[in-house]
């Protein structure tokens, strides 16, 4: 069995990389249950269909550079609710991927007293994600 180790994995929009991120969730999709009892059912318990999909959110985790052009455009793009093609590279550049559209949903910074200014950012991911795994 292969196992993947998470450095070198990629999160990149169709501008670029985004750089500097520490950890990325997601996506985490998830379907709804369409309740098909009726009066009559044979028994007596609930009877479902697969109902349809939500695509989810990914997540990940920055060290945050307020420079980088990447996090520049994280930020333009939430503020612009602008979509893009992502691509998601599990462990390099040559392993599988994820590839998705999506919206910044949201994007926040924390800035400690003795530690690295972080910042997370969600993704909301539209339509049917592609998996080449």
């Amino acid at each position: 069995m292969t196992k993947v180790f998470g450095y070198k994995s990629i999160l990149a929009s169709s501008t670029g990389e985004v750089g500097q991120v520490k950890s990325i969730g997601g996506p985490s999709a998830s379907f709804g249950d369409v309740d098909t009892t009726t009066l009559d059912s044979s028994s007596n318990y609930r009877t479902f269909v697969p109902g349809l999909g939500d695509p989810g959110e990914v997540t990940m985790a920055l060290v945050y550079d307020p420079t980088m052009a990447s996090h520049k455009m994280l930020a333009r793009a939430a503020q612009n609710r602008t979509e893009k093609v992502w691509t998601f590279y599990h462990g390099s550049s040559t392993g599988d991927t994820d590839v998705f559209n999506a919206t910044v949903k949201s994007i926040g910074r924390e800035t400690p007293l003795d530690n690295l200014i972080t910042a997370d950012v969600t993704l909301k991911v539209t339509g049917k994600p592609g998996y080449t795994t």
